[in-house]
């Protein structure tokens, strides 16, 4: 089913996530993720003559001189249209509404055909198809239709959180909190996101071994007025983030390549925009365009073992930080680099090869020491589900998760002194946010869960430190 109907947009967004004072500092500079491929998918809604309308308006003045795909390659049709999905598509894509009016390349999916042959391969041997496409917007709800209805959902999931780790598609997936439905907020390498006002949450089903329950949802939330405008919205900032990480190789140490062939620097791997996304977002707000954020983990039945509020997640998106995050570029832990791992105030780092096995390291450590003002730290750490996939022949469903923990430690003389700590046994991020004291010497730590074996897998953490006086 569709979430609900997207509405006007408030002009004060831009102001509230923090877009105007971006855009007021970069000038000319501004990123608009020119040259992102994106996908849209939505949920169909019958017509009076019967027809199924899941495409945005292509006549739209805010799509002017944008390619819009409908289907697998099918006709620029151009009614009848489905207004949901042209109210999503205007604040991903679209040139008025969006923070990525740069982005010209829309595929258009129907949600029940992008299960099938035109991309997921749901119940075929075959692995999904091959995309050039580096960002998704999924502003549906709903549960697989199938006689099997467990094992088709616990089949998507498995197949979406391969995509994201396999060829770097990120999904921005919309979350309601009123249906107890799976699809697709209980993948674990997606990101969720609802309003800032919808003030409800959903943990996670059980599906299978592997699926567990017990996770929270959603992960951000977004001064908007429905889950479907903040898809729209959340998308869009992803995009963006993608093509700054893109944009610029020096921000990052590494690589790798999708299936598809593309290039895919570290600054925009999923695990880094994903965390960037969470270290960045606000947990105390003023919002001029609606409800804020109250009582953010005050109350312990709202706080969540890795970190965040089961009603806001990690809080609200806050483009500039993110921004800001992904521009101090890739900074190696102490294992990693002849630096001894010593950090500057903002920046993000992946480790490729983390858990022990062979020449991999098993802790990675980051140093960092706050001047004559002391402020607030907020850290991020994501790693993906493991989905085998198999060969180009037949896709293979085996998973493993792995446990890792963060630790932040105050330095004192030889000692450390424990300061905050997220070890969520369920969850792939673990979030520690925290008041620093001025002068003074920290370490963050990142290590395997107590009872994870030696692994070899990678992880991306994202941090932001602001000077002064914070209140939570």
């Amino acid at each position: 089913m569709l979430l609900a109907a997207c509405t006007a947009a408030r002009a004060d967004y831009f102001a509230d996530v923090g877009y105007d004072t971006m855009r007021e500092e970069l000038g000319t500079s501004l990123p608009v993720a020119a040259g992102v491929p994106v996908m849209i998918v939505e949920a169909g809604k019958m017509t009076d003559a019967g027809v199924v309308t899941y495409a945005p308006d292509q006549l739209n003045a805010g799509f002017r001189g944008k390619k819009i795909t409908v289907g697998e390659g099918g006709p620029r049709v151009y009614a009848p249209f489905s207004g949901h999905a042209t109210g999503v598509g205007r604040r991903f894509f679209g040139l008025q509404l969006s923070v990525s009016p740069g982005i010209e390349q829309i595929s258009s999916y129907l949600v029940d055909n992008w299960f099938g042959s035109a991309f997921l391969r749901l119940g075929e041997v075959r692995q999904p198809k091959v995309s050039s496409h580096r960002v998704v917007s999924h502003a549906w709800v709903g549960s697989a239709a199938k006689v099997a209805i467990d094992q088709a959902n616990d089949s998507i999931l498995r197949r979406v959180d391969w995509l994201v780790e396999t060829d770097e598609l990120f999904h921005v997936v919309g979350f309601n909190g009123g249906n107890k439905v799976p699809l697709l907020a209980d993948a674990f390498n997606v990101l969720s996101v609802a309003h800032t006002g919808l003030d409800r949450h959903r943990n996670t089903l059980a599906l299978g071994k592997d699926y567990i329950a017990g996770r929270a949802r959603p992960h951000l939330v977004v001064p908007d007025k429905t889950p479907s405008a903040s898809t729209g919205r959340v998308a869009s900032v992803a995009a963006l983030l993608v093509g700054v990480g893109h944009a610029d190789p020096s921000l990052s140490h590494g690589s790798t390549t999708n299936r598809n062939g593309d290039k895919i620097y570290n600054a925009e791997r999923a695990e880094i925009i994903k965390a960037a996304l969470l270290a960045g977002a606000d947990r105390v707000t003023r919002n001029t365009s609606g409800v804020d954020i109250e009582g953010y983990r005050a109350d312990g039945s709202n706080r969540t073992a890795n970190g965040l509020d089961r009603r806001y997640g990690a809080g609200q998106l806050n483009i500039n930080n993110s921004y800001r995050i992904l521009t101090a570029g890739e900074q190696d832990s102490a294992e990693d680099h002849a630096s001894g791992g010593q950090i500057g105030p903002a920046g993000f780092d992946h480790d490729e090869s983390f858990g022990g096995l062979g020449d991999s390291n098993r802790q990675a450590t980051y140093r960092f020491s706050t001047g004559s003002v002391g402020g607030y730290l907020a850290l991020a750490l994501v790693w993906n589900i493991d989905i085998q996939g198999g060969g180009s022949l037949a896709f293979d469903p085996t998973a493993t998760r792995y446990d890792l923990d963060m630790l932040l430690y105050e330095v004192s003389g030889d000692d450390l002194i424990s300061m905050a700590e997220s070890r969520s046994r369920r969850d792939n991020s673990e979030n520690i946010h925290f008041l620093l004291a001025p002068e003074r010497d920290y370490v963050f730590r990142i290590q395997p869960g107590a009872r994870q074996e030696v692994f070899d897998w990678d992880y991306g953490v994202a941090w932001w430190f602001v000077e002064g006086n914070v209140v939570e």
